[in-house]
């Protein structure tokens, strides 16, 4: 009865656009006032504050600056540049560049959309002049740009850990090989794809030309090196991390490279804030949400739900993942992991999972939700940036989608895939 009053008017309100954060607290209040009529209802606005008053949460804004600074300051161009010398040669040269840009902003921004938007917005019209086909181009840049969650430092991987208790650095080093196998993947279905579309392969640049982008690139290939070996070494939290790849970025835009505006900089600080705010008023929100559902007891009641079926393990994992999926494909990532999270950690000992491995896979499979219709954000980024229809965007996806879909299958089943790196550097 509670869950259905608490999700009923959300997905109601959700789908008629009433702002998440209003059908949270709509939601909420419903659920308060029928089941909890004796509640006082001061006890909302304290939730909100404390929801958002969590000491780690201050990563997100920082690394929000961080990636609108990194386009302001033109570093991204330059890590497309320094690819491009390294790989432009190749017949799928330039969708290399965009893989291994994306891997690299992911290094630093920790978001699918900031990075879709930053490397999209070069790299996709370069593609078409250099003859591949726009879809392609957009599809590459929409399915390379969920690197940005995986790779740390990852925005959905802080608030997971912030609502599942979790370490926020074990999570970070959790999605490393993830990351890896999916640009992988996807840079041998480009190769393959590009072969079939007859691509013609471009001049290879000299060992000069490499040298010297190399050079160019150099102070923005060490900020990533600089974030995740900070952390990682136990230098500076998470948090403290956010702040040095703020200022790093910062430094490097106003003094090494100098072709950063005073504009363009307020105009990255006006974004993040309100990026940032977007993201904290939601969770500060969803805290009344979660702490009706630990309250009314639930995830208790949906676990005893589960155990009820009798399934086997790796049948429950699979169905789950089904489920997010489908919650993936109509609501905001952070909007699914505050209502999913709370819900699901009491399922973990029947699915077998540990808390980390599980984080990544829920947080891989939304990902996989924004290159997917209906919604499909980076759709509909990368469909704007080519200026093409989504349609195209989704055709030429298919292959891509595939590769993301393997690795989500052998993250959900072989925990080694998540857990092995961070137990080796936490020296278990």
């Amino acid at each position: 009865m509670s869950l259905l009053l608490l999700l009923g008017p959300l997905l109601v309100l959700s789908l008629i656009g009433v702002p998440l954060v209003f059908a949270l607290l709509a939601s909420s209040l419903i659920t308060l006032v029928i089941t909890s009529p004796s509640t006082p209802l001061e006890v909302v606005p304290q939730l909100f504050v404390q929801g958002m008053d969590n000491f780690p949460l201050l990563a997100i804004a920082l690394f929000f600056l961080a990636g609108e600074l990194m386009v302001a300051c033109g570093i991204t161009e330059r890590l497309l540049t320094f690819a491009q010398s390294l790989v432009g040669h190749l017949r799928s040269g330039l969708a290399q560049v965009g893989i291994i840009a994306s891997f690299l902003m992911a290094g630093v921004s920790g978001s699918a959309v900031a990075d879709a938007a930053a490397v999209g917005s070069i790299l996709i019209q370069s593609m078409k002049k250099a003859g591949y086909p726009a879809g392609f181009a957009a599809a590459l840049v929409e399915t390379a740009s969920i690197l940005g969650p995986i790779i740390p430092p990852s925005i959905p991987f802080i608030i997971y850990a912030v609502l599942s208790g979790t370490s926020v650095g074990a999570m970070f080093m959790a999605g490393v090989i993830p990351g890896i196998m999916i640009a992988i993947g996807l840079a041998l279905v480009a190769r393959y794809r590009c072969k079939d579309l007859g691509i013609v392969t471009m001049p290879r640049a000299s060992r000069q030309v490499v040298l010297s982008e190399t050079g160019r690139a150099s102070f923005a290939l060490l900020a990533p090196v600089i974030v995740v070996g900070g952390i990682r070494g136990g230098i500076f939290t998470p948090t403290e991390g956010g702040a040095i790849a703020a200022v790093y970025v910062l430094v490097i835009g106003l003094f090494v490279y100098r072709g950063v505006r005073f504009g363009e900089i307020f105009g990255s600080l006006v974004r993040a804030a309100h990026g940032t705010a977007s993201v904290m008023v939601v969770l500060g929100a969803s805290s009344i949400f979660a702490w009706i559902i630990a309250d009314q007891g639930i995830s208790r009641q949906f676990a005893n739900f589960i155990g009820g079926l009798g399934a086997d393990p790796w049948v429950l994992v699979l169905l789950f993942n089904l489920l997010y999926l489908a919650v993936g494909m109509f609501l905001d990532p952070i909007a699914a992991l505050i209502i999913l999270v709370p819900i699901m950690m009491p399922l973990l000992p029947k699915l077998g999972q540990d808390p980390i491995q599980f984080g990544v896979m829920i947080v891989l499979n939304l990902m996989i939700g924004l290159c997917t219709p209906p919604v499909g954000y980076l759709i509909f980024i990368t469909a704007n940036l080519g200026k093409i229809s989504t349609t195209e965007v989704i055709k030429h996806s298919l292959p891509f989608i595939g590769v993301l879909m393997v690795v989500l299958l052998l993250v959900s089943y072989v925990p080694a895939v998540t857990l092995w790196l961070p137990s080796i550097l936490a020296g278990h």
